[in-house]
């Protein structure tokens, strides 16, 4: 894809095809399995292209909303993030990620929905909303916030993102951006969460 910019999932895709074209002529017990994680990716981003009218990127803000998710988003943890996946859990990650989804917030923005009020009266429909603090999928929360133990309500870290939050004594909690890996565990239980919710499941 020419620049890199304004196509979702595009920088994933080229880190995957990267990583995967990097084993110096080997074959190795992973290389169908790289194939598919690249595959993955490329349906999704024409799927998006297809889907999304572009006015919903022209301000910027896909860009932030993704930087703030994740401040290691050209990290080789991407390829370790999809390449574990199915396509379909594929589909949801990306979308929790970069904030391009059928969630009302989203809609509102383009201006294909009236409100930007989730079905739960408690605030506007976003990620952040619906994983946290919804109070129509409380049940199926509590999964998830077993898995993440004590950082239930970090938002990055749910989604496998290195994110700059400290503890106490000012130090970060991910540690190290270049020593830093994704929990795949906890990123696994989000994406189950968002599946029992079928607000992000992909429907043609």
């Amino acid at each position: 894809m020419p620049a890199h910019e304004g196509i979702v999932g595009n920088e994933e895709a080229d880190e995957a095809a990267r990583a995967a074209s990097s084993q110096e002529g080997r074959p190795t017990a992973l290389a169908l399995e790289r194939v598919r994680g690249v595959e993955g990716v490329i349906r999704l981003i024409n799927r998006y292209r297809s889907d999304n009218p572009t006015p919903f990127d022209s301000s910027g803000l896909a860009g932030q909303y993704t930087w703030k998710m994740d401040r290691a988003l050209l990290g080789t943890h991407t390829l370790r993030l999809y390449g574990s996946l199915t396509s379909d859990q594929a589909a949801i990650l990306i979308q929790a990620r970069t904030g391009h989804c059928r969630l009302s917030q989203y809609l509102a923005r383009g201006g294909l929905v009236d409100s930007a009020l989730c079905e739960c009266k408690q605030g506007e429909e976003t990620i952040r909303h619906v994983i946290l603090s919804c109070s129509q999928w409380a049940e199926e929360r509590k999964e998830l916030w077993v898995a993440a133990e004590g950082r239930a309500g970090d938002v990055p870290f749910l989604l496998g993102g290195w994110g700059t939050k400290k503890d106490s004594k000012g130090q970060l909690v991910d540690g190290p951006r270049d020593k830093w890996k994704p929990d795949l565990k906890v990123v696994k239980a989000t994406i189950r969460f968002l599946e029992k919710t079928r607000r992000l499941t992909y429907r043609p």
